[in-house]
């Protein structure tokens, strides 16, 4: 009987339930765009006591707050962002540098071979000890050896054998060969570079000096480039350290964007915990709410009296519900006195029968007592 009245009734609390969440959205959403407004309203004005609780006051210092917070971390991603930059044209720069830096020295050791070559070749180059001219003759002879030998050894014919032993001995002669050239150029740098820090006053010849000029140009220049990329180098390597310590920018700036989402977050609290004070408690905000408020404070207000009016009929729906469960019980217990008392009555007239069964039990035995008493003698 009060199954079927119950179902109904939970269906309509859920359709009112439904109906509330629905309401309450709609109402939230409503107070947030006030507030939101109030405060964009306040702006940097000071109308509030922030010491006093449930005023104003205590969410405006909380909101700004949060936009101090959220300005804070919009400034380390902007500082951030420039150091990645920096860091960034740091690289480009120290690589163009370094690559200038290479090709310059290079230069510069082919400036130092041809002078010391030339200076070699020039009779009236003065070697004290002679040293270096028996070393430029024992490679020049150590290369026309190899040379020779490897004109010998391509001119070789013979089977596959000799062809693999012919190409062994050509591997070996020529990385011998390259060997000796290298030496023998390291040679003619070390005395151009030699020459150029002597600095000497009398002229060898005029190609040695234009070359030496040249090479001095390009000695100034490494040097200023050098100066130049330690610096730069250092200011990386600062930049770096710092990174390394705090963590790397990419990283920061990831977990900064975060927290900027997670601030953000709480801005709907606070703009609708306004909205609540403008609803509820007007005189607190009256100062900064104008007309153009008015449709929602009304709508606020009837939203609020439609959800208490759905609260109270799910209250009486339920309290409905709970009286049929109670009387479902009571019959439910109506029903268990009824089996208890049917029990009972049937327990009673059981143990009429076994009391009458006692009683004739006792009669036979009595019978039975007196036969023997009668013919004890016989």
């Amino acid at each position: 009987m009060y199954t079927k009245h119950m179902d109904n009734r939970k269906i309509e609390i859920r359709e009112l339930e439904a109906k509330n969440l629905s309401v309450t959205k709609t109402r939230n959403k409503l107070l947030e765009g006030l507030g939101e407004n109030l405060f964009k309203r306040i702006g940097e004005q000071e109308p509030f006591d922030t010491n006093a609780a449930d005023t104003p006051g205590v969410l405006l210092e909380e909101y700004r707050n949060l936009l101090k917070d959220i300005d804070e971390s919009l400034a380390s991603i902007t500082s951030l962002e420039k150091e990645l930059v920096r860091i960034k044209e740091l690289e480009e720069t120290i690589a163009v540098k370094a690559a200038e830096e290479s090709r310059l020295e290079e230069e510069l050791q082919e400036f130092h071979e041809e002078i010391g070559k030339t200076l070699l070749e020039d009779a009236d180059y003065h070697d004290a000890t002679g040293a270096v001219r028996r070393q430029e003759e024992n490679l020049l002879a150590r290369i026309h050896e190899q040379e020779t030998k490897l004109e010998e050894l391509e001119s070789q014919t013979g089977g596959f054998f000799s062809w693999l032993g012919r190409n062994a001995q050509m591997t070996v002669s020529k990385t011998v060969l390259s060997k000796n050239r290298s030496a023998l150029r390291k040679l003619y740098r070390d005395v151009g570079k030699k020459y150029l820090l002597a600095e000497p006053d009398s002229v060898v010849n005029g190609a040695i000096n234009t070359s030496a000029e040249r090479a001095r140009e390009l000695e100034e220049h490494l040097s200023s480039l050098s100066t130049e990329l330690s610096a730069r180098r250092g200011e990386r390597r600062m930049l770096e350290d710092q990174f390394g310590v705090e963590g790397s920018p990419s990283r920061r700036i990831q977990g900064l964007e975060k927290h900027i989402t997670l601030v953000k977050g709480k801005f709907p609290a606070i703009h609708f915990g306004m909205g609540v004070l403008a609803a509820e408690k007007r005189v607190l905000v009256s100062s900064f709410l104008s007309a153009e408020d008015d449709p929602v404070l009304e709508e606020a207000g009837f939203l609020k009296t439609e959800l208490a009016q759905n609260e109270l009929k799910i209250e009486k729906l339920k309290t409905a519900i709970k009286i049929d469960n109670e009387k479902n019980e009571i019959e439910k217990m109506k029903k268990a006195i009824n089996s208890h008392e049917d029990k009972i009555a049937a327990a009673k007239k059981a143990i009429t029968e076994i009391k009458n069964q006692i009683s004739d039990t006792e009669q036979t035995i009595q019978e039975l007592q007196t036969f023997l008493n009668n013919n004890a003698d016989t």
